[in-house]
């Protein structure tokens, strides 16, 4: 059975032409490539009326292919009962690919052209039930997966920009009425920070949250009890912070310690509780608790092992189900996962 052909979720957004009208704005500080390929070639903008991989997509290889080296997975909780945690990376080929974590060898390709991991993020009502899944393309700019044509090919859309990492995306309600949006956060070429909103009445154009980002390091967002935290890694390889209850108004940066490397990794296992997961000097996998407190969980950082080449995939379930993907030295796909704050050991994925 193709497990993509199960899902059947859709996601409501605002008018094509709204959209379309709005997706050319872009970071000033990143300029954007003329003419190269994307992960698609449609002149569409995304519209998120399905789910990777939900609609008739292509048969599922044989066997997975192999990540491409360093490019980090990502993963997302569904709320679907019987594929509830779907798991996405980069593939050798520069394809995306996704799967189910319960079936990973029967992955679905999402097609696409990109440089990077993806990223991931459930999108509940009323924009949702859905999955939004970007990518930076071969142009380095903002791709959105649109779905499967009715021959089963995948599409892409742009929504511009220039990045120089893979996206980190949220989506959820914020603390003010009518906050609902899906927010990708980026790392534009001066370094600082950016975020594009799909929200109920279009697309907002790139909004800049400052800071200097360190190189080769992607931000990551989530959403927490109604509040829009976005991390990264600053130039002096620390963990920073900013946060935002209605999208327009923002905390400003703050530190949370920390030295590491690589892409952040964020979930949000419990109400008013965010994590962020990251990859340290030594390679190994970190967490510590940023907002909110779980009893058994001391302040601080706090290692989970493991061997690091990638950055950090994150995310949780409501019923504080935790995933946390990375790529080994062996360049497969391994896993530490559990409901929050206990994790089982270690396990390859593929």
């Amino acid at each position: 059975m193709n497990w993509a052909r199960r899902l059947r979720w859709h996601v409501a957004v605002p008018a094509i032409a709204t959209i379309a009208a709005m997706a050319t704005a872009a970071p000033p500080a990143a300029a954007q490539a003329a003419a190269s390929a994307g992960p698609g070639t449609g002149p569409r903008v995304p519209v998120f009326r399905d789910i990777p991989g939900l609609t008739a997509g292509p048969a599922a290889p044989q066997a997975p292919v192999l990540p491409l080296a360093g490019d980090t997975p990502a993963v997302v909780a569904t709320g679907d009962s019987q594929f509830p945690v779907l798991f996405a990376y980069t593939g050798s080929d520069s394809h995306v690919y996704l799967a189910p974590v319960t079936a990973p060898a029967a992955e679905t390709s999402l097609g696409g052209h990109a440089i990077g991991g993806p990223g991931l993020a459930f999108v509940p009502a009323p924009l949702g039930p859905g999955v939004a899944a970007l990518a930076r393309g071969g142009d380095s700019a903002l791709w959105a997966f649109e779905g499967f044509t009715p021959a089963g090919s995948p599409t892409w859309v742009t929504f511009g920009g220039g990045l120089t990492t893979r996206p980190g995306v949220a989506a959820g309600a914020l603390s003010v009425p009518g906050g609902e949006a899906i927010n990708a956060v980026v790392r534009s070429g001066d370094g600082s920070v950016w975020d594009r909103a799909i929200v109920g009445i279009g697309v907002r154009p790139f909004r800049g949250l400052g800071g200097r980002t360190l190189a080769g390091s992607g931000p990551a967002a989530v959403n927490v009890g109604g509040t829009l935290y976005v991390l990264a890694l600053g130039t002096d390889g620390t963990v920073w912070a900013n946060k935002s209850t209605d999208d327009a108004h923002w905390s400003g940066w703050h530190s949370l310690g920390g030295r590491a490397s690589g892409d952040v990794g964020v979930a949000s296992p419990a109400p008013g509780v965010g994590v962020v997961f990251v990859r340290g000097l030594d390679k190994v996998l970190w967490y510590k608790e940023f907002a909110g407190t779980t009893p058994g969980v001391t302040p601080g950082w706090h290692s989970l092992g493991g061997q690091l080449t990638s950055g950090v995939g994150a995310g949780s379930a409501a019923n504080g189900s935790t995933w946390a993907l990375v790529l080994g030295p062996d360049n497969h796909i391994w896993k530490r996962s559990g409901t929050w704050p206990n994790f089982s050991p270690w396990t390859r994925l593929f």
